[in-house]
């Protein structure tokens, strides 16, 4: 009788340590970015990016980022990358991240600050390098 609140307690506790999740920023030609923020403490926060490519054939993309904190554009990211078919590129692993140098980890956390995709043009490719 006592397995049955125990192992709920234990289920409750797995689904609330859950990871935060990816934001979609856009799709286009079957590659598909999104990102989410990484905060640390004591450590600048980061921009992770995912990016994957569901298409049939390499991808090469420009990737243009724009950072606001109370509705003003506080910094600019951009990125020129080539992805493999059916390749996946997640954050710091063995993708790509961003690093504000012009608003702090509780700016960065605060829901004050947005990310826009504002720039994302793919072009398929024979390979990637």
């Amino acid at each position: 009788m006592k397995a049955i609140p125990t192992l709920l307690l234990f289920l409750l506790g797995i689904t609330s340590c859950k990871a935060p999740q990816f934001i979609q920023g856009g799709e286009k030609d079957g590659v598909a970015v999104s990102y989410r923020w990484n905060h640390k403490p004591g450590k600048p926060s980061e921009l992770l990016l995912k990016i994957a490519n569901e298409s049939p054939s390499a991808q090469r993309l420009h990737l243009g980022l724009d950072l606001y904190y109370q509705a003003f554009t506080v910094e600019e990211f951009t990125a020129d990358t080539c992805i493999p078919a059916g390749r996946t590129f997640n954050g710091k692993l063995n993708g790509i991240y961003f690093i504000p140098r012009q608003i702090t980890p509780e700016q960065a956390a605060s829901p004050d600050t947005k990310v826009q995709l504002t720039e994302f043009t793919v072009e398929q490719e024979p390979a990637c390098p």
